[in-house]
């Protein structure tokens, strides 16, 4: 269901643009501290590994809140919007775990396989290991774009019987259905995208076939310069799938959202140029699941005018408001009428 219960976004009257505010989304940081995280192993259920980036606070103490990170494709536990949102919640004294998913980031090194999509056997990993750390801590996920994929996947798939500690989702531009947004990839407009995508993909395998003993690999000789044909040459063969369409249907979220039980924020702009907004009303979802979408914000853009928010980065905030009010009373509302969206 649409909501209406964030300050509205009003972009940069410089940036409207969708593209100008994707472009801005995927290279500008901000202010972030120097990392000064925690490097964690976690080991996974088919023997391989990852790294995850722990970030606590000075003030955070044994039970406090959690908040675990999980960056899209391409991206690693460095990308602008998971690197400035962990800062602002530190800041707030909320612990954060930055994942880094199968051979990205510092898991490039350390991974024998590959990132897939809709890995929630990783993600439930993630959540235990966590849950050790803190076995009273509530922890709460929050996914930006393939990452929000993975986030309700997983929350899809515990249904109603979600982890104890796990109370509540924040998802950004979560791409749920996989051959929409593949196919969407395609057209003329959006190339551009996919073959940023693509080339980033193709620079982390190179890399990685140096560095990694026993890579899990495909028969793929020669690099595609079309996402879907690399996914179909080489995430799908290293998962076990016949196709890049298999890959996608197992992988996306959308069969899995009616059975959502764990309270969670979507939000997404509705000129977002990578996940297409028209997709979501295709699919059915829990009533657990409530929409924001703004007119715009690019893909995990959102970079705003000055306003009531201490910068320009308009959704951090509204994750961090988000956290806050999770360590408050809760008088949710459970109703499925649908109200006008965010202008």
């Amino acid at each position: 269901m649409l909501v209406s219960e964030f300050p509205p976004f009003r972009p940069h009257r410089l940036l409207k643009s969708a593209h100008l505010q994707t472009v801005l989304g995927a290279t500008f940081k901000g202010n972030c501290p120097a990392d000064n995280a925690t490097r964690r192993i976690v080991d996974l259920h088919d023997g391989d590994r990852l790294v995850v980036h722990d970030d606590q606070p000075e003030v955070w103490a044994l039970g406090d809140r959690i908040a675990i990170l999980i960056h899209g494709l391409c991206g690693s536990h460095r990308s602008p919007g998971v690197s400035r949102v962990a800062a602002k919640l530190n800041q707030q004294g909320v612990r954060t775990i930055r994942v880094d998913m199968r051979g990205a980031g510092a898991s490039s090194g350390v991974s024998r396989s590959h990132l897939h999509g809709g890995n929630y056997w990783d993600a439930n990993a993630v959540v235990d290991a966590v849950h050790q750390l803190s076995p009273n801590s509530k922890m709460s996920l929050v996914g930006f774009s393939l990452g929000g994929n993975i986030v309700l996947k997983t929350i899809g798939i515990w249904g109603a019987k979600p982890h104890a500690q796990i109370d509540a989702a924040f998802v950004i531009s979560p791409p749920i259905d996989l051959i929409h947004c593949s196919w969407h990839l395609r057209q003329h407009g959006n190339r551009l995208y996919e073959s940023y995508f693509v080339k980033q993909l193709q620079n982390q395998l190179r890399h990685r076939r140096k560095r990694v003993r026993n890579l899990v690999e495909s028969n793929m000789t020669r690099f595609p310069t079309r996402l879907v044909h690399w996914d179909d040459q080489f995430t799908a063969p290293c998962w076990g799938y016949r196709s890049a369409i298999e890959y996608y249907r197992d992988a996306s979220s959308a069969p899995n959202l009616m059975d959502v039980h764990v309270p969670t924020v979507l939000v997404t702009a509705m000129d977002d140029p990578v996940v297409p907004f028209g997709m979501y009303a295709d699919h059915q979802m829990s009533n657990a699941i409530k929409i924001v979408a703004t007119e715009h914000g690019g893909h995990l853009g959102f970079f705003g005018r000055r306003g009531e928010d201490p910068d320009r980065h308009w959704l951090d905030w509204r994750i961090c408001e988000w956290t806050q009010s999770l360590e408050s009373s809760k008088s949710e509302s459970t109703s499925s009428g649908m109200t006008e969206f965010c202008e």
